[in-house]
């Protein structure tokens, strides 16, 4: 255990004996307790932020709600073209903010303001989820991930590896790089991870499943780590067995922790199946009609303060809560989201589509984006969203980012529209096949209206 982490530890440990216990409440009253926390926290977050005031005008909401039933009246589902409205009322706010982007599965990117305190919130929830799974906030981590950090230019970008390597070193994290999927690159993780001493690993759903199905041989030597548990997260699993898989690579309980980059961890997985909400820091309701399982889609309000609260935002996944309820539930017996799939360059390298989003979503105006895999072995196409093509400046250092991932993607066709349709979820597809998109309309008025141009 290195000095920081068993610092880290103490930290944590002292915050959950103060969260942790509320859980312990009567379910039954998890909604009274709700509408209290939620009441006070959007009394602060009016109180010190301007975005909320530009919703609460928006909607011509009260200061505070005498029910659930009034708040569910007067609050409408709120989808990100509605917080962008919000977002553009004010620019600026006070000098404690920070700033965060997300463009995720959805391939939607929206930067949005945080307080400093909400990354508290989230840092309970998390260590409150794994402490369950018998991981504790000194444990060493084997992590396999991305972060945006690599796309920096200059001295500024070099500063930001430099700091993660430290901070990681400083942790007892063993990073591996997600973005690089080949076999070789996943035989050399196989080779870090034995040597990482680590208590648990973390990774995005798609990139564990690959490095399970590469590592299936060897895994009488990882399972002599005696990980406590595998933790996928960011997307959906992408085949039907990809958990018994991970888990015969791993020799280990997988499970899912359920969260987005707006909301923070919502809920984790339970070994034995279902998902227990942190309710008392989120309300999940869900509505619209019930697909062929019953999962309807979900909606969130944070019970924290925010300097952009989320009410009723529809994250665009689709859940089957566990009992009857339709609001404030306690527990999830499934979660369907969507998963992010791979891409492979003409060179055979295969390229997690989460690298796309670090890359794609800093560009200003731009409002989705989406992956063409073309036939052949060409490079894919990128396909985004926004009012007008991007100025030869902006597109010169997309390419440039994207090149950091690959350095062929920076020779990647660009392609303009003025619309990429969503699927029926509400979601874009992030990476799709070239001839699986539908043909744009012939007539001069249908094409005015989608537009489109390639650079």
């Amino acid at each position: 255990m290195t000095l920081l982490a068993a610092l880290r530890s103490r930290r944590v440990k002292a915050g959950l004996a103060g969260y942790a216990p509320v859980y312990d409440a009567d379910p039954a009253a998890a909604q009274a307790l709700q509408l209290a926390r939620f009441n006070a926290a959007w009394g602060e977050s009016l109180a010190r932020s301007p975005w909320a005031r530009a919703q609460q005008a928006r909607l011509g909401l009260p200061h505070t709600f005498p029910d659930w039933a009034a708040f569910e009246r007067l609050v409408p589902v709120q989808r990100k073209p509605d917080l962008r409205l919000d977002l553009a009322a004010h620019q600026t706010g006070a000098g404690d903010l920070l700033w965060r982007s997300t463009g995720g599965t959805t391939a939607e990117p929206l930067r949005f303001p945080v307080f400093p305190s909400e990354t508290r919130v989230a840092t309970l929830d998390i260590w409150l989820g794994r402490g369950r799974l018998g991981v504790a906030p000194e444990d060493p981590l084997f992590l396999i991930w991305g972060h945006s950090h690599m796309f920096g230019t200059g001295l500024k970008g070099a500063v930001a590896r430099a700091r993660r390597r430290l901070s990681d070193a400083a942790l007892g994290y063993t990073r591996w790089n997600a973005y690089q999927l080949a076999p070789e690159d996943l035989d050399r993780a196989a080779e870090a991870l034995i040597h990482s001493r680590c208590r648990y690993v973390v990774g995005y759903a798609s990139a564990l499943d690959r490095f399970a199905r590469a590592n299936l041989g060897r895994a009488a030597e990882i399972g002599r780590l005696g990980l406590a548990a595998v933790i996928a997260t960011a997307e959906g699993f992408p085949r039907a067995d990809s958990r018994e898989v991970i888990a015969a690579c791993f020799g280990c309980p997988v499970v899912m922790e359920y969260g987005a980059v707006e909301t923070g961890p919502m809920a984790y997985e339970r070994p034995s199946g279902g998902y227990d909400v942190f309710w008392a820091h989120h309300r999940l309701e869900t509505v619209g009609p019930a697909s062929e399982t019953g999962a309807r889609e979900v909606v969130v309000t944070s019970l924290f303060p925010r300097a952009f609260p989320l009410l009723r935002y529809a994250i665009g996944d689709l859940v089957l809560p566990e009992g009857h309820g339709e609001a404030g539930f306690t527990g999830l017996a499934a979660v369907t989201g969507r998963c992010n799939e791979a891409v492979t360059l003409p060179d055979g390298a295969i390229i997690h589509s989460e690298a796309f989003t670090h890359a794609v979503r800093e560009v200003p105006g731009l409002r989705a984006y989406q992956i063409v895999r073309r036939p052949d072995g060409a490079l894919p196409l990128i396909r985004y969203e926004a009012a007008g093509p991007l100025a030869e400046e902006a597109a010169q250092a997309l390419r440039r980012r994207l090149g950091h991932i690959a350095p062929a993607l920076a020779g990647a066709d660009l392609e303009w529209t003025h619309a990429i349709p969503p699927s029926l979820a509400g979601k874009h597809r992030m990476v799709v096949d070239e001839a699986d998109i539908r043909p744009e309309p012939s007539d001069d008025a249908a094409m005015a209206s989608v537009g489109s141009k390639r650079t």
